[in-house]
């Protein structure tokens, strides 16, 4: 990772986002604001949007073929659902939880990474492309399959029924004049793009570092892109986190705090009493 002129793949992205996601959770519940997904996740949505939108042979196939695909497509399903309700990935929280996801995003056909920032209550995909000034402005096909596919997983795990910290029927994001509710799994998810944003070539090192400074909330127009620091800075910080546990000998989620322990005050006598 600290190495210079080297291309960061998706581990190293990864483990960037496990950390991320590690210190969003240590906060207290009403000081959440984000997570980040893994790698995998664009993945699910890809081959799920292939199984739905893009098997034009369904009718020259047989039957067990038929079965196969929609057993294969189950189970990526399920993936990203378990993933929305906080499940199957390190370090998760329920997504109901945050205002923000972070989805790391492979343009396989550019060799490009970017990062796509979805802001639920507004119901926007906002695209941090790091290459942008130097192509056509255009809708990444990757991008487009999250825009088309994320509503239909976020009513399938009823995200949008758990009304406790927001009712998104009451979002403006989430209502139109003309066809009322949005709250529909055919609804497509808007997208934008950041504007005045560095742009260069280390578009994995790009990525990880501005999401980092989303998630603290910094405006990252202002900031000064240093590849070779963050090279440096990323691989010291990962060295350092991997030492400690190796001491520790902490495995997987062992290194979390723990939770503080519930203190039980017992009522005075008196009100034990109860008098007729």
């Amino acid at each position: 990772m600290s190495q210079p002129n080297k291309c960061w793949i998706d581990q190293h992205i990864d483990v960037v986002f496990y950390y991320l996601r590690k210190k969003s959770k240590l906060r207290s519940m009403n000081q959440y604001r984000y997570i980040t997904a893994n790698c995998l996740f664009i993945s699910y949505i890809k081959n799920t949007y292939e199984r739905y939108y893009l098997a034009n042979d369904d009718d020259l196939i047989s039957t067990q073929k038929h079965i196969d695909r929609a057993s294969v497509a189950s189970i990526y399903k399920r993936s990203i659902t378990n993933i929305i309700k906080g499940l199957e990935i390190r370090a998760a929280l329920p997504w109901l939880l945050v205002d923000d996801v972070y989805i790391l995003v492979n343009c396989r056909g550019q060799f490009h990474w970017v990062l796509a920032v979805v802001e639920l209550k507004n119901r926007v995909i906002k695209v941090y492309d790091s290459s942008l000034g130097s192509r056509k402005k255009a809708i990444l096909f990757e991008i487009k399959m999250l825009s088309k596919m994320l509503p239909s997983y976020l009513m399938d795990s009823v995200f949008f029924e758990k009304i406790e910290r927001i009712n998104f029927v009451d979002c403006d994001a989430y209502k139109d004049n003309n066809y009322g509710s949005l709250l529909e799994a055919q609804v497509l998810f808007m997208v934008e793009f950041a504007q005045d944003i560095i742009q260069q070539k280390n578009c994995g090192l790009y990525v990880a570092t501005f999401t980092e400074y989303l998630s603290d909330q910094i405006e990252i127009s202002l900031v000064d892109f240093l590849p070779e620091y963050l090279r440096k800075k990323y691989g010291a910080l990962l060295w350092s986190y991997g030492s400690e546990k190796a001491k520790g000998a902490y495995v997987s989620e062992n290194d979390d705090p723990p939770k503080p322990k519930s203190v039980v005050t017992p009522p005075p006598e008196e009100d034990l009493v109860h008098v007729v």
